[in-house]
């Protein structure tokens, strides 16, 4: 696998106590980033942590990240902790609720919007700001095949995600000539 200059940079990783997020940040740390993990497993997240501490600098940030102020909790000590924050990969989410469309509750509607959408807003509301202020950054957004196809049994995923890919588009544009490049993975 080829290997990306991080050298000098710092990343935040939502969602980076397992999975795409924890795989992000071992990718991002042999490339030579500090990564910041972000994630609401506290467990989980001081597992990956003593995990990855000797693949570089790692800091830690117990968040929620649908909570707008632990999220900007979280960015100021990312920023106590790194000079700057050049890269933010906002891959927290849940997997959706399998039923048909019209037996979801509200509650579970909005829980599912909330978690795997809202958050990208909130976490690019708390970061973007600093990344301006240095006129650098990177930020990635996580959606899901099912955000561009629509996935049966899967109404409120689906929606979330393709949310987040009209979110990525929209956030990109207003950021295009501001030295901030805005990009949407969906595995």
């Amino acid at each position: 696998m080829n290997r990306l200059d991080f050298s000098g940079r710092t990343a935040i990783v939502t969602g980076a106590a397992k999975g795409i997020g924890y795989a992000t940040a071992v990718r991002l740390l042999e490339s030579g980033a500090g990564v910041s993990l972000w994630d609401a497993d506290e467990a989980g997240l001081t597992r990956a942590a003593e995990s990855l501490a000797g693949k570089g600098t790692v800091q830690c940030a117990v968040v929620d990240v649908t909570d707008a102020a632990a999220g900007a909790a979280a960015a100021e000590a990312t920023l106590d902790a790194f000079p700057a924050v050049d890269v933010l990969v906002c891959n927290a989410g849940i997997a959706g609720i399998i039923k048909n469309a019209w037996d979801y509750t509200l509650d579970e509607w909005e829980r599912l919007l909330t978690i795997d959408l809202t958050s990208v807003f909130l976490c690019c509301r708390a970061v973007v700001p600093h990344m301006l202020a240095c006129k650098y950054g990177r930020v990635v957004t996580v959606s899901s095949i099912a955000g561009m196809e629509g996935a049966a049994n899967n109404a409120a995923y689906s929606a979330a995600k393709a949310g987040v890919i009209g979110f990525t588009k929209a956030l990109g544009k207003e950021l295009a000539k501001t030295g901030v490049i805005v990009n949407c993975v969906t595995p």
